[in-house]
């Protein structure tokens, strides 16, 4: 199932609805053909033409994006120079999840055999602002780090279009996820706030975005963008709030500061909370907002 977005220019919306570990893709299907990401599942991979495509770019390493990178033969993949190893290497994806001896990388490799996922070879290492040629169709890549230290954004320009695709900073009511190990909260603010100020100044009235639909207009793409940034300073309001007194980081996970309730497979589901509750603390801790006393945190008097 796809969606006219432009001229040259198509969502293909990921199997259930988008959701992990499914995700939408975006075809520029101009004199040179692209992809952006590959993981909308089987049946809307057949639905293309995987012989015709000619870059397959992958906006960052993780394996909703990636894992049907391998269906498509003699095609140039290209990924931020910080994300590759996690694309040509299995174990280098599972260890930004978590350390080899930890519950969580073993989950993780149940869960990508599960899929049948195979590595794959980048043909071409990303930087901010490279710039890509497709006939009618230019692209920019917009390096926006902080889901992964990878992550990418990209800005496309059709004829009188204008786009950003969002990849993962996917205006989900869920918010911002930041949990393997290379995310980081100080540079995800930093890139969600390097996006709306792009859309004010190169005037983009168009977003499309990794797990969601399409949005129309400069403002209401803006708005979005805010409410999202706000989840995570949220978070943060909640966990100060906790920390009136003393607690470790193992006493705020559970307490629906990030997941309201926590879905099957649980353990993973709670690794997740943790890591990024950790993440908060981690900044929180550099602001100087909060004391490490032993081991528990509690608000700076």
């Amino acid at each position: 199932m796809s969606v006219r977005v432009s001229k040259h220019v198509f969502l293909i919306k990921g199997e259930n609805e988008g959701k992990y570990p499914f995700c939408n893709c975006l075809l520029i299907d101009d004199r040179v053909k692209c992809l952006i990401d590959s993981g909308a599942g089987l049946s809307r991979m057949m639905g293309i033409s995987m012989e015709k495509i000619d870059y397959l770019i992958n906006s960052h390493a993780h394996e909703d994006h990636t894992f049907l990178n391998t269906l498509f033969k003699n095609v140039n993949i290209c990924c931020h120079e910080n994300d590759v190893v996690a694309v040509e290497s299995v174990e280098e994806l599972k260890r930004r999840y978590g350390q080899p001896n930890s519950e969580i990388y073993s989950l993780m490799n149940y869960f990508l055999n599960a899929l049948n996922y195979k590595p794959s070879r980048v043909s071409l290492r990303l930087k901010d602002n490279d710039e890509f040629s497709f006939g009618d169709v230019k692209l920019r890549v917009i390096h926006t780090p902080g889901h992964s230290i990878g992550h990418c954004c990209f800005l496309i320009d059709d004829g009188d279009s204008r786009i950003i695709h969002l990849s993962d900073i996917d205006l989900t009511s869920f918010g911002p996820w930041y949990g393997c190990l290379d995310c980081d909260v100080d540079m995800f603010i930093n890139s969600i706030s390097k996006i709306i100020e792009l859309i004010e100044v190169m005037n983009i009235n168009i977003a499309t975005s990794s797990h969601k639909e399409v949005v129309i207009g400069k403002e209401e793409i803006k708005v979005r963008l805010k409410d999202y940034l706000n989840k995570i300073l949220n978070r943060e309001r909640e966990i100060l709030k906790l920390l009136n007194t003393e607690k470790s980081i193992d006493d705020l996970v559970g307490r629906g500061l990030i997941y309201s309730r926590f879905p099957e497979p649980r353990l993973a589901y709670m690794v997740f909370e943790k890591v990024m509750i950790e993440k908060h603390i981690e900044r929180l801790l550099r602001r100087g907002l909060v004391d490490n006393i032993n081991g528990k945190f509690k608000v700076k008097t």
